[in-house]
């Protein structure tokens, strides 16, 4: 791999680097005349009268913008992880959940979303999720806890795609597991009227 020289180099009409940003188009062109490549700027894109970008979709998701975020990535924004053993709460609760634990971090948002599972035989399936911390059982490491509508098996290590397609509600905490219970059962009610809906 020694040796290797760029001979083209593609960036967005507003690429910056650099100390205080300062490297721009005109530098690389210059260097480029200077070093043996060639530079070229790809237009904006526009979608719904707003300009895509990584800091668009940064702002669309952590607005709980389901639909607007997919817009701009031209899929549902998602997150792959492995099945992992959790406290098995869940199951208790009435609520089986698949958990999933999360490497970013600060997560890009947090709540309660519709979403469509990806990795499981018989094809995608839907569910609910929560991404966060679980406030009420006093979480302080982010984990993706889905729970698959009308599925029951031994999922521990499968490796799954969750699609986050729709924003139920932010993340809460509550005074106890029965307020907890309740509002899984109402958010599992809400989620499914959502992809009836769809």
């Amino acid at each position: 791999m020694a040796g290797l020289r760029a001979r083209h180099v593609v960036i967005g009409d507003d690429f910056r680097f650099g100390a205080a940003r300062q490297g721009d188009f005109a530098f690389l062109a210059a260097q480029g005349q200077r070093h043996g490549f060639t530079v070229e700027a790809l237009g904006s894109v526009v979608l719904a009268g707003e300009r895509v970008s990584s800091s668009a979709v940064r702002q669309a998701l952590a607005a709980g913008n389901m639909e607007q975020a997919a817009l701009f990535l031209g899929r549902p924004y998602a997150i792959d992880g492995r099945v992992v053993h959790g406290r098995k709460l869940g199951r208790q609760l009435g609520f089986a959940t698949a958990n999933i634990y999360i490497k970013h971090n600060p997560l890009p948002m947090s709540g309660v979303f519709a979403v469509a599972v990806q990795g499981l035989a018989g094809g995608v399936r839907h569910g609910v999720a929560n991404l966060g911390l679980r406030p009420t059982l006093g979480g302080s490491r982010p984990l993706l806890e889905v729970h698959l509508f009308d599925f029951q098996g031994d999922i521990y290590g499968a490796h799954l795609c969750v699609q986050f397609v729709h924003k139920l509600r932010d993340e809460m905490k509550f005074p106890d597991l029965f307020a907890l219970q309740a509002q899984i059962a109402q958010d599992v009610a809400a989620a499914r009227a959502f992809f009836r809906a769809e």
